[in-house]
């Protein structure tokens, strides 16, 4: 057997089979000991480091978390050589912390609550509980976690474990109490209560043991040295049950002799109390769908299910989404199903109170609610005491050893939930709220997220019943339905209002209310019917924000479902509110206006508004000061400017392909430490921040911003254009164009048209494309731009030789080369010189192009840009191999992938690829090219370059020849080739033609 187990219910044990597992340092067993008391579910970094370093954790924390993790799994896995070999790995890796795999039988914590759990469910039968019981306290082989040095876990989860040994010890000794073994208690309970003098239930069991051993006085000695210990130390009297259990005692009750048989397993079994087990749930909703991955995990929660490592105490579950989410009706439909697991009652609370324009809705006072709960479970008017406190307190009296759930329905705030939850183990609450509610102790937030779009579908059909919810033919449209329950995003609040709307007015179809629905300008006005409104509901969150808040919302709702990073919200608020952006966010948050989506690669967290929520965002901001909107804009796209520009720089690798960017002094919007944190990898942060930046060109444009809209796009657009559909990539550039072009700033439209075409170009390669690039070299040149025009004639220069126009490309290609030179740049220069080089060798004069070739490859050293090198090394191989110097072309192709195998483009080391294998296929190296080329050829379908493609099948077709793989060249070029029809004709379409032809010609011969 390989199988671990863990044992943390005393010293930190692991054992292999039979063996122990070594763990000596005392961070690892921390780090261990934390996952298991946590197993099976995620445990997040920052609660890690605060058990390994407690509140004043080192600077490099999270880093070295991560290696203690790796050698924790290497001692798990037996393998502490650092080798990795392992077949043993617990421990998983999420975004947002770590997990340990373990079933839950495998720990001891886990066994001990599984045992824990059937007892409740065998709770019928007093010896198999007694059984079970005693199996699970036999797991304890000391104080639990005795042996972490972590001051947390000590201080935080130490003592609920304890507390939970301790339940489960007394509920032991209630199972043998109604089997009738109280003389054997008396000495076991004697120590217990020496032990835990304050422990009321250990001296209940002493007395009632005392006194069915007909040891009447020494019960009541037992009384009078509880009594003496409560008021000495705590001023307090015993509790009620206490008092009333000596009160019989004295009055030699006879019914206390008897040993009970109720199932009821308790020693105030003994003590009946006036109590009312009422149902007050309302009804559930027929028509309910979906949620049962949350309901199950609200259950597991409730009823402390088998694999719940932390049972400790009453369990306060919080179901919290945003408005319209359908909250009230999963808590119903999870009350209902576990109506049988809390026999003594189940009570439902709405703590949502009345509502005030100036403070929002304020929620009911705790105190009134305990008064009405108290007078539900029986207890008279003169019973209920006055004050907050001691309503609490006699409520948590009443509830003591009972089985109750309850539910508290839309929470406004944690202070509203705390007075009502019920002080010992066996109840459960449920809430509902709108807000988050992490100051209520203990709690589980669950967030409800919207519907699935198949679950919203199967709601709306189950509401409207097609017949008479469907089109005015009597069918069912499902492609209108989709539309309609999509325009809802996922909110059952939705859903109910379309589909009442459709059995209101069933004339009206399908397809009609999908077309009002697909306007966003109307679609909250058609989300309404009778009393309910989806933008009421929304309404009511609002009004509950603080005036921070509801500013944060209408100045979000300017770039409403987008994405974005927690700065943006400084920025909108403005300087003056700035220092009140975190508060404000965490508002949205709590009230689920906003959801936390996570951290992107920056570290920065993200947040995001429902589609609907963002709709009512967008009206609200409409409705504020319009001027006020338009700086909110402003500033936000300067900050993204400043930003992106930063980023730009700090882009590794940039290729001197590409023109430097026009020098721009973005206004300051963020501070340099913060632009410093954000764009410290430039590439990860504009792909983190891709949607708000496509945002910000189109606000641009559309606002007549043309020089904000030009150069964002091009700090970004060529970095994101592996992220970004093509498409939208050449829209941008065309939009850029326009406005420049609208605004009479010629140079600017030409830069972005030159910029389009270079896009198109990875695609295809046609006579517009050409044209743009002849027609914006014109342009340049008449303006006296040698830089930009450098660039666009060595572009040109590049795609007519492709096309096989050679003499025409050489004229280009000098025109480039001159012009280069004449910027005085040395990367405009390089790029010229390098296309001139390859014509020259084109045209025979390899001898007078080499030079110019080593030339361009020391300026591309020396400029420290990796594919540069690469590009200049490809065209070496390249006209190397045609010339026949196949010593040359090796080492240029070679030493072209040795410099960008750390290289993040893999557009680069495609063509890098490409090129060596077919000097591997020249060499007769036919497997090394084969494998070469096909890597080619994955990547750049990958891509969607298929530029590139076409050369690397090329390469392919080739490879497979010179390996005498004719079959597979047919085969390679009857598939590809209906692919690049539209692609236009390249030196390498005709490459693969050369090779499909050789053979076709070779299968020919040899058939013959």
């Amino acid at each position: 057997m390989n199988e671990l187990s863990y044992r943390i219910l005393g010293p930190l044990e692991v054992l292999r089979g039979s063996h122990v597992v070594g763990i000596r340092a005392g961070k690892l067993r921390c780090l261990l000991a934390t996952l298991l008391v946590s197993s099976n579910r995620l445990v997040p970094v920052d609660e890690l480091v605060e058990r390994l370093w407690g509140q004043a954790p080192p600077p490099t924390a999270r880093a070295t978390l991560h290696t203690y993790v790796m050698r924790l799994r290497r001692l798990l896995a037996g393998d502490d050589s650092g080798s990795g070999v392992s077949t043993i790995r617990p421990i998983r890796t999420r975004p947002e912390g770590y997990l340990i795999e373990v079933p839950p039988e495998q720990v001891d914590l886990g066994l001990f609550n599984q045992l824990v759990a059937e007892a409740d469910r065998q709770a019928h039968d007093p010896s198999t509980v007694l059984s079970l019981l005693t199996r699970a306290l036999d797991l304890w082989r000391g104080p639990a976690l005795v042996d972490i040095p972590s001051e947390s876990l000590q201080r935080d989860v130490a003592p609920q474990l304890e507390e939970r040994r301790l339940h489960v010890l007394e509920r032991r000794i209630d199972a043998e109490l109604a089997l009738g073994r109280h003389a054997e208690l008396v000495g076991e309970l004697t120590g217990l209560t020496t032990e835990h003098r304050l422990r009321e239930r250990f001296w209940q069991q002493l007395m009632l043991a005392l006194y069915r051993s007909r040891r009447q006085a020494e019960a009541l000695d037992a009384y009078a040295r509880l009594r003496a210990v409560l008021v000495e130390e705590l001023g307090l009297e015993p509790a009620a049950e206490t008092r009333t259990l000596h009160q019989r005692i004295l009055a030699e009750d006879p019914e206390l002799l008897a040993v009970p048989q109720s199932s009821h397993l308790t020693v105030t079994s003994a003590v009946p109390l006036a109590w009312r087990a009422i149902c007050q749930l309302p009804a559930d909703l027929q028509d309910f769908v979906g949620r049962e991955d949350l309901i199950g995990s609200v259950i597991s929660q409730l009823v402390r299910s088998d694999d719940s490592s932390d049972a400790v105490g009453v369990p306060v579950v919080a179901i919290t989404g945003a408005p319209g989410t359908g909250k009230t009706s999963v808590a119903v439909r999870i009350a209902h199903r576990l109506r049988q697991e809390f026999p003594d009652g189940q009570f439902f609370v709405r703590l949502t109170g009345s509502h005030d324009s100036r403070h929002g809705t304020t929620g009911r006072d705790p105190a009134e609610v305990l008064g009405e709960l108290l007078l539900a479970t029986g207890a008279t008017r003169d019973e209920v005491p006055d004050d907050l406190e001691a309503r609490a307190a006699a409520f948590r009296a009443r509830l003591a050893d009972r089985r109750v759930l309850l539910v508290l329905d839309d929470a406004v705030r944690a202070g509203q939930v705390v007075p009502l939850v019920p002080g010992t183990a066996g109840s459960a609450v449920l809430v509902t709220s709108r807000r988050l509610l992490p100051d209520v102790p203990g709690v589980v937030n669950l967030r409800l997220e919207p519907l699935a779009c198949d679950e919203a579908l199967a709601l709306f059909r189950r509401l409207v019943r097609p017949g008479r919810g469907s089109d005015r033919d009597g069918s069912w449209d499902p492609d209108a339905a989709r539309t309609i329950v999509a325009a809802c995003g996922g909110l059952p609040l939705a859903v109910r209002i379309v589909a009442a709307r459709l059995l209101t007015r069933p004339a009206a179809g399908l397809r009609l209310l999908a077309e009002r629905l697909a306007d966003e300008r109307r679609r909250l006005d058609e989300l309404r019917v009778g009393d309910l409104e989806v933008r009421a509901s929304l309404a009511l969150s609002y009004a509950g924000l603080s005036e921070i808040g509801r500013l944060a919302l209408r100045r979000l709702g300017l770039i409403a479902c987008e994405e974005v990073p927690a700065w943006v919200v400084e920025v909108v608020l403005g300087e003056d509110r700035r220092q009140d952006a975190e508060r404000a966010l965490e508002e949205l948050v709590q009230a689920n206006l906003v959801t936390e989506t996570g951290v992107d690669a920056t570290g920065e967290p993200r947040h995001r508004m429902h589609d609907l929520i963002g709709l009512y965002a967008s009206e609200l901001a409409q409705s504020d000061d319009g001027p006020g909107n338009v700086e909110t804009t402003h500033r936000l796209v300067d900050a993204l400017l400043q930003l992106a520009d930063a980023a730009h720089r700090n882009v590794p690798a940039l290729s001197f392909d590409e023109a430097p960017v026009d020098p721009v002094e973005p206004p300051r919007i963020l501070e340099p430490n913060v632009v410093r944190r954000l764009t410290h990898d430039g590439a990860a942060w504009m792909c983190a921040e891709q949607r708000l930046l496509v945002w910000a060109i189109r606000q641009s444009v559309d606002q007549g911003w043309y020089l904000e809209a030009s150069h964002l796009a091009e700090r970004v657009l060529t970095t994101l254009d592996l992220q970004l559909p093509h498409a939208r990539v050449v829209e941008l550039f065309d939009q850029v164009a326009m406005a420049a072009k609208a605004a009479g700033d010629e140079r600017m439209a030409w830069r972005a048209t030159w910029q389009r075409a270079m896009q198109v170009t990875t695609r295809r390669v046609d006579d517009a494309v050409l044209d743009a690039l002849a027609q914006a070299a014109e342009v340049f040149h008449r303006l006296a731009d040698p830089l930009d025009e450098a660039y666009a004639l060595a572009a040109l220069a590049h795609f007519r030789q492709q096309q096989g126009e050679h003499d025409v490309a050489l004229r280009h290609a000098r025109a480039a080369f001159d012009a280069g030179r004449a910027s005085g740049h040395r990367g405009a220069y390089a790029t010229a010189a390098r296309e001139y080089a390859s014509l020259l060798a084109q045209h025979g004069r390899y001898e007078e192009a080499w030079p110019l070739f080593e030339e361009t490859l020391a300026i591309a050293r020396e400029l420290g840009g990796p594919v540069d090198q690469a590009l200049v090394l490809h065209r070496m191989a390249r006209h190397a191999l045609e010339q026949g110097d196949l010593g040359k072309a090796a080492q240029a192709a070679e030493t072209s992938l040795a410099v960008l195998a750390d290289v993040s483009d893999h557009r680069a080391r495609a063509y890098a690829s490409s090129m060596a294998a077919r000097v591997a296929s020249a060499r007769g190296e036919t497997d090394r090219a084969v494998i070469l080329a096909e890597e080619a050829l994955d990547e750049f379908t990958k891509l969607g370059d298929r530029f590139g493609e076409v050369a690397a099948s090329a390469s392919l077709a080739e490879a497979y020849l010179a390996a005498n793989r004719m079959a597979d060249v047919i085969t390679l070029m009857e598939r590809i080739a209906p692919a690049f029809a539209d692609v236009g004709p390249t030196t390498h379409e005709e490459r693969l033609r050369n090779a499909y032809e050789r053979a076709r010609t070779a299968l020919k011969g040899s058939s013959a």
